[in-house]
């Protein structure tokens, strides 16, 4: 950090942060927050993300600090940067707000608050517009809550009441929803949800009783195991005789989750050899009886996921075009495994595709915004991802794809094989070749790296073993021996404290030349007679040896 080399700054917090961590079974972005950012301000360092914003420069610096920084505080100003200035970027729009987590909704409002000092939702508001800016608002500005009390209060407010708004909710909605649903309505609206209801004209009789009873649901009222014996006869009762306890219908399946009913159905059909649903449709149908009171029995006593995707395939289907606020109110604040259960069902159901069935019917940013709350989540981003770098006003917009790619450690792998599926390249090298320098070896980084998987079951059960925290001590070495000649008497000439050896003059010079040169004659000269005195030796013993 010194010597200021972003290049190993980069490789030490992206790259062999992770050589480190994932032995651990740790995530490399967890791990940089809790270890490295505290254990930088411990030793005395300073503070990390200071030091990295001063080292820094450019779309590199964007990308470190949004590494160090909180995730929603970085995308609440990738938001405003999206709906700021020259026209509005919905695809980041989209990508940001359609996938968010229910927990997450409400840190992103406060932080972005916080930065702007304006509420998200005007924001949005001001920058969008038609039934666009309402799944946006009810995805990603609203809780699952507040989103529904206001598909309730749009269902009775003005002219008419729309039943079959009513009659979805409150057949899809959990003990636990509907109960934070009827109060976020009297916070909202200032008036009890089922106070509300009762004063419409549309709602009355049996209707009215069995909305009402199911806005009353509350988690604490479920009995946990339900006596389905004593539930059985009492339905039997009611369907038996001259006439219809609607009542006593109405007591037993309002109190119950749908997995209850499910099994309900099931031991009365063990009971008496007929379908629960068929019987009560026949007992229901008529003449004089209320057709939203029997659809909602209808509801109840369908799988919940099989009935979304029923009330989906009606929402297409209105009299001039689409009933989006159905639409929209089944989409939005789903898990991942609900949409896909829901998607599932509506295959089986009706033989189609709902996501081909959404570009069917609605389009442009609406049926953008749809599509991605029905996607695959992971699919959702790295379409965001491609049409980051894929801008009509610059190449790249880099704050999306910074937003897009940090703090995504924990599902980088399933995004890697969604942006192949979606765009039949890879992402690696499609970083590679749109980005360029410090920039794209961070980002190329970001996209590599795959989370450890399983590591601490193992390390738990001590199939494993995690490297120490800290790197062995080296072993201790004894003094090194250095071996020193002694001056010469009188020290070295030109030594501290000594006189440096004189200069000779030209003559001394010369006369030193020749006193070398008469050395190198005399040795030539004995050379030359010890030569010629062993050739002549050489030459009398071979005579010798002749005679």
């Amino acid at each position: 950090m010194n010597e200021g080399d972003v290049k190993k700054i980069t490789e030490n917090l992206l790259t062999k942060v992770a050589r480190v961590c994932n032995p651990r079974g740790i995530l490399r972005q967890d791990y940089i927050r809790n270890e490295i950012e505290a254990k930088y301000g411990e030793y005395g360092y300073g503070d990390l993300r200071s030091d990295v914003s001063e080292k820094t420069s450019g779309a590199l610096k964007q990308l470190l600090m949004a590494l160090l920084s909180d995730k929603l505080d970085f995308d609440a100003q990738v938001l405003e940067k999206a709906m700021k200035g020259f026209g509005t970027d919905e695809d980041c729009l989209i990508t940001i707000l359609c996938t968010l987590e229910e927990e997450e909704i409400v840190p992103l409002q406060t932080a972005y608050a916080d930065r702007y000092e304006r509420s998200l939702q005007q924001a949005v508001e001001s920058e969008t517009s038609g039934k666009f800016k309402r799944v946006l608002l009810l995805a990603g500005c609203d809780t699952i809550d507040e989103a529904y009390a206001q598909v309730c209060h749009s269902a009775i407010s003005g002219m008419g009441t729309d039943c079959k708004a009513l009659i979805r909710l409150m057949v899809t909605c959990t003990p636990d929803v509907m109960n934070r649903t009827r109060e976020a309505y009297a916070r909202l609206y200032g008036t009890d949800l089922v106070d509300a209801m009762s004063g419409e004209w549309a709602v009355g009789g049996d209707f009215k009783r069995m909305l009402c009873a199911l806005a009353k649901k509350h988690p604490d009222n479920v009995v946990p195991e339900p006596d389905y014996a004593a539930d059985v006869k009492t339905l039997r009762d009611a369907v038996e005789g001259l006439g219809t306890d609607e009542a006593a219908i109405i007591d037993v399946l309002s109190c119950k989750t749908s997995e209850q009913i499910q099994a309900l159905k099931e031991a009365y059909k063990v009971e008496h050899g007929e379908m629960l649903k068929e019987r009560v449709k026949a007992e229901t149908t008529g003449l004089f009886e209320s057709a939203n009171f029997r659809a909602t029995l209808m509801g109840l006593l369908t799988p919940r996921e099989e009935q979304i995707a029923f009330y989906l395939k009606e929402a297409f289907e209105g009299w001039f075009n689409n009933d989006d606020w159905g639409l929209i109110s089944m989409l939005v604040h789903r898990t991942e495994a609900e949409m896909s259960e829901i998607s599932k069902q509506y295959t089986i159901v009706h033989g189609a595709s709902l996501v081909a069935d959404l570009r069917k019917n609605c389009a442009g940013d609406y049926e953008k915004a749809l599509v991605a709350l029905v996607a695959p989540r992971a699919r959702t981003i790295a379409r965001g991802i491609r049409a980051a770098m894929s801008g009509w006003i610059s190449s790249t917009n880099k704050g999306a794809l910074i937003a897009l790619l940090t703090h995504r450690d924990a599902e980088m792998k399933t995004l890697r094989e969604q942006f192949e599926k979606e765009t039949n390249k890879s992402l690696v090298k499609v970083l590679k070749d749109e980005c360029s320098g410090e920039f794209e070896d961070a980002l190329v980084a970001l996209a590599s790296y795959t989370a450890p998987t399983g590591i601490q079951s193992r390390l738990a059960s001590g199939e494993e073993t995690a490297p120490d925290d800290k790197p062995p001590e080296p072993e201790p070495k004894g003094p090194e021996i250095v071996y020193v000649m002694p001056p010469p008497p009188g020290g070295y000439p030109g030594s501290f404290g000594q006189p440096g050896r004189p200069k000779r003059s030209k003559a001394e010079k010369k006369a030193r030349r020749a006193r070398r040169a008469a050395r190198r004659e005399r040795r030539q000269r004995g050379s030359d007679a010890s030569s010629s005195s062993s050739s002549s030796s050489d030459s009398s013993s071979s005579s010798s040896d002749e005679e």
